[in-house]
This record gives C-alpha cells, structure tokens and sequence, in this order.
C-alpha cells in the first residue's frame, strides 16, 4: 500500500494491469522497485513513451524520492532536458569513458551562455561594437556577445544607447545539458 502512494497508483489495486494506461505501468514498475527500500534504485529510461503530463509525473515522483526516502536514484537516459530538470549531479559518458561528474549547477556555471540584445539601429550597434573590439554574431536578428557579469550587461547597453542603437530588448541565454554536452563530447563544432 505504501508505494502504491508513493507512485500515485493508490485505489489502482483491483484494476487489471492489462487495463493500466502506459504511465500507470511505469509507475507500477517503478513501486516494484521501491519495494525492497534500495538505497540505490537504478532507473534507465524511466519517461520512455509517456505523454507530455506522464513524464512531468515521472520526473516529480523521481525527484522527490531522495528528499524523502532518503535514497540515491541514478537515472540514465538519452533525454537531457529530462535529467536537466530532475538532476543534482550528473556523469557524462562519451565512447565507454567518463569524461565529466560532479554538480549539475557547476557544469552549468562552466559553459559559457550568451547575452541577446535586440535593437532598432542594427548598423549603429555592429559600428559601434567593432569599434569597441567586442566580438558579436546576428542570430534572427539580435547581437549575440559572449556572457558576462550584469554590470558589463549594463554599460555595453549604456554604449549602446548612447550612440543610436536604440535597445529594445536584452536577454541572457543559458546553454542547454544538450548544448553542453555537445560541445564536451566534440559532437558540435560551435555554440
């Protein structure tokens, strides 16, 4: 009855398996594992083939498990928006070797964003940029500069502003686990 509960399948116990939606038979399976209280419970693709509201309930009742059973859960997929959003420390593998493990926020911290400013004046900001050696890309339209710390977000908008360009927007961009990985395994030539 416990895990039941712990999986959300609690009432489910009369209903036949065979009757179980694809969600509800991942949870079952994932509550068969719970039943001997590991301290290490291994899950390996756990959101294959669920829907857009099963792997969001997938991804809580995994994350939860740590916080309150107390246990380690290592999950292995290819769905890295997926471990992204469920994960505390993460391994990377790339050809049978372990080229990164430690924190997802530090692994976040090290590669490198980008900041996006939108501005009317686009030939004003490229002049003035090139003049001020910052070096910049155009993706749909916006400059693209490497990140930075918000007080320099902030006097490259006052340049900017100051001499024409006309900013209309800024945003920062935060590199994806797929990004990031990409970039770490060689598999993507730029950012």
């Amino acid at each position: 009855d416990e895990v039941l509960r712990i999986v959300r399948l609690e009432g489910q116990q009369k209903k036949k398996v065979r009757e179980y939606s694809l969600g509800m038979k991942q949870r079952l399976g994932l509550a068969a594992a719970l039943l001997g209280r590991p301290k290490l419970l291994l899950l390996d693709e756990p959101t294959n083939g669920l829907d857009p509201a099963g792997i969001q309930e997938m991804r809580e009742l995994i994350s939860d498990l740590p916080k309150h059973y107390g246990m380690t859960v290592m999950v292995s997929s290819h769905l890295l928006s997926e471990i992204d959003q469920m994960a505390t420390d993460v391994g990377i593998i790339d050809r049978g070797k372990l080229i990164y493990q430690g924190s997802l926020r530090k692994l976040h911290e090290k590669a490198k964003g980008s900041i996006h400013i939108q501005v009317l004046n686009q030939t004003a900001a490229m002049r003035i940029l090139e003049e001020h050696g910052e070096s910049f890309t155009l993706e749909n339209g916006m400059l693209v500069l490497e990140e930075r710390e918000e007080v320099q977000v902030a006097e490259l908008v006052a340049l900017l502003a100051g001499h024409g360009a006309q900013v209309t927007g800024v945003s920062g961009q935060q590199k994806s686990l797929e990004d990031i990985f990409l970039t770490l395994t060689g598999k993507q030539v730029s950012l």
